[in-house]
């Protein structure tokens, strides 16, 4: 436990309402995206949940975030090493954006339009993921779209 709140204190300030845990998609209570170290939903995973309904929070840099739950890669950094990933999000507009780099920039792989979209393998962000972004308005980011 202290290993994992040490690697969140040096993390790269998230907004308010971001946590982390090493649950599952299915027991989020709002939307979350789960990154996981291998593809096809293997190895260890990280939950990344948003509380704010209206959306428009992040993670700037995932340097620092590490996988949590147990498996290979566990104790990794999340950053440039997620292989696949699962989300639930909420409405219509409602999306999770997973970024080549930090700053919420270049390529990207988002997830919406289903409640639990999925992908087996990341497309434009396999191993190579710096930041996540949860946005409740509808945006054209020319993005690999999965749900």
């Amino acid at each position: 436990m202290s290993a994992v709140v040490g690697a969140l204190a040096t993390a790269s300030p998230a907004s308010a309402s971001i946590s982390t845990g090493s649950y599952g998609v299915e027991d989020c209570d709002a939307q979350c995206v789960v990154l996981y170290f291998n593809t096809g939903y293997g190895g260890s995973h990280t939950v990344i949940h948003s509380d704010t309904p209206t959306g428009g929070e992040g993670i700037r840099d995932l340097a620092g975030y590490t996988f949590q739950s147990g498996g290979a890669g566990q104790g990794q950094s999340l950053k440039n090493n997620a292989a696949s990933a699962k989300a639930r999000v909420w409405g219509i507009d409602a999306s999770v954006t997973v970024y080549f780099n930090s700053g919420y920039a270049g390529p990207c792989d988002k997830f919406h339009h289903t409640e639990y979209p999925s992908a087996w393998q990341l497309s434009n962000t396999y191993n190579e993921n710096a930041s996540v972004y949860f946005r409740n308005v509808p945006i054209n980011q020319g993005c690999v779209n999965f749900g």
